[in-house]
């Protein structure tokens, strides 16, 4: 049976030339709608995507989407319908599914089986950021959060190391899909 919650077995630092680029509103963005579902009554987990371009090595968020989701206190799912809007909005736009976002309850930032099994277009290089008490101490630094990358069938999480030397705050602008 796998458990719920595990310990990262290693962080990873790879030998690559990514850089990544997030716009400050994007950051932004995030938080807000996350704080909106930990703000809940019955609080829970958030879940926001984004969206953006690829240049060779340099990734760049360009858009945030907040889909319809259904959410509980230990889990965010988008259905397939939310999902396919999703997939709309980022068709319509031009832009690449570059991250997912999703909020856990307390301060753990690891994946847990849930998280592997329910994340949506899993394919290589995806991130997956998970940010600590339902968002509601921010994202920066983005080392707080658990920033994780899909590789091989599977999710790694960055060592912080490597989250602080290849991703970086911008002024960039960027576009809000809000489909809740």
């Amino acid at each position: 049976m796998k458990q719920y919650f595990r310990e990262c077995d290693e962080r990873i630092s790879p030998p690559d030339a990514f850089r990544y680029v997030i716009p400050q509103r994007a950051i932004s963005i995030t938080e807000q709608v996350l704080r909106a579902y930990g703000g809940r009554r019955r609080t829970s987990e958030g879940l926001v995507y984004w969206g953006g371009a690829k240049d060779g090595n340099t990734v760049r968020v360009l858009t945030v989407i907040a889909p319809q989701t259904t959410s509980a206190p230990r889990r965010v799912v988008a259905t397939n319908t939310a999902n396919a809007r999703v997939v709309n909005e980022l068709v319509d736009h031009r832009f690449v599914y570059l991250a997912q976002i999703h909020s856990h309850p307390g301060d753990w930032v690891d994946h847990s089986d849930g998280d592997d099994e329910w994340a949506a277009f899993k394919h290589d290089g995806l991130l997956s950021l998970v940010v600590p008490d339902y968002g509601r101490g921010g994202m920066l630094p983005l080392a707080k959060c658990g920033v994780h990358r899909y590789q091989g069938g599977e999710f790694k999480r960055f060592s912080d190391e490597y989250v602080e030397n290849h991703f970086e705050l911008s002024e960039l602008e960027i576009q809000f899909f809000d489909l809740r």
